[in-house]
């Protein structure tokens, strides 16, 4: 990271060319500092004639979180989550739905290809060492790129973690905005260097050399969602679909969001929903993880030195990421 703004990566596949555009820093601004609407980002959709008899094209809206509990939408959860709550009841919940992999980039890459991680070739995260082993090795196409086949403008903003070039264009994304998901955009950084709160440091996990990387396990910000990072994604999705419903072709918009992937940053507003003084403690907490494989237990010095406060501190910003994100989407 070294730029004075917060600028992130964004697209058309347009003439096959890569633009950038600028956008405002995104915290720590002054008072009364209004965000200005982003500019749109438009993308020609394909020369596709409607074709008699041709099967209704519904419009797609792809809502996707990190590291999101699947409890949290359970009846009766702490976690407030009115808009989510809403749109399940509406809708059908997948109870039973499996990842084929616990590691988040071949999960993503399993998404959007259909394909098991061993078919597709992306066996861990896509900021591993080791470039074979995060490397699509698939010509099966994405099922974006079928949506632009049948005549879709397609859009996809936030975290992508799928392989490195970060070209969605060849996969189909017709408009896209993202960011790697190991690169911490200006806006959240500011944020998270506002917050006292605690640290956990990978060299106590991993037994990597003192001071090898210490991060930020948690925190509160005076930032508003709308200027942080998941505000940033919310408004260039609305930007796409503010230019794609006029034009009367169906659209398939895909909003990936970072939170409520650690560190758990969040507002104060909705971190005030939640007392952390009776956020009842997972169980798991006092695990010795006995049997388990020894990563397991190398994993577990990352929060040894945390106090049930802190634990339970971290758990409400946790939830009250989630609350935040439950508001975008609403």
């Amino acid at each position: 990271m070294s730029s004075a703004s917060s600028t992130p990566e964004t697209s058309s596949s347009e003439n096959g060319r890569i633009s950038s555009r600028s956008c405002p820093s995104a915290c720590r601004a002054a008072p009364g500092w209004r965000s200005s609407p982003l500019p749109a980002f438009r993308s020609r959709p394909p020369d596709h004639s409607r074709r008699r008899g041709m099967m209704p094209r519904p419009n797609i809206l792809f809502l996707m979180v990190d590291q999101m509990q699947g409890e949290v939408l359970d009846s009766g959860h702490v976690c407030h989550t009115p808009n989510l709550d809403r749109l399940v009841q509406r809708g059908v919940r997948f109870s039973r739905a499996y990842t084929p992999n616990a590691i988040c980039s071949p999960a993503r890459a399993s998404l959007m290809t259909g394909l098991l991680p061993h078919n597709h070739g992306v066996l861990t995260v896509i900021h591993t060492v080791d470039d074979d082993q995060c490397c699509l090795r698939t010509a099966k196409p994405h099922w974006a790129q079928r949506l632009g086949t049948a005549g879709y403008r397609t859009g996809y903003f936030g975290k992508w973690h799928v392989e490195r070039t970060r070209r969605l264009d060849l996969f189909g994304w017709q408009t896209f905005a993202c960011e790697g998901g190991n690169r911490l955009r200006q806006a959240e950084e500011e944020a998270r260097a506002a917050c006292e709160s605690a640290t956990f440091s990978l060299e106590m996990a991993l037994d990597q050399p003192p001071g090898y990387q210490s991060q930020r396990l948690y925190g509160v910000t005076d930032s508003p969602p709308e200027q942080r990072g998941m505000g940033l994604r919310t408004r260039l999705a609305m930007d796409f679909l503010e230019g794609a419903l006029p034009g009367g072709e169906p659209w398939c918009c895909f909003v990936s969001m970072q939170e409520p992937h650690d560190p758990f940053i969040c507002g104060g507003e909705a971190f005030e929903r939640y007392d952390a003084d009776t956020l009842p403690l997972s169980p798991s907490c006092d695990d010795d993880l006995e049997g388990r494989p020894g990563i397991y237990r190398k994993a577990a010095r990352v929060f040894a030195h945390m106090s049930d406060r802190q634990r339970r501190e971290a758990a409400a910003c946790y939830y009250a990421s989630i609350t935040e994100i439950d508001q975008q989407f609403g």
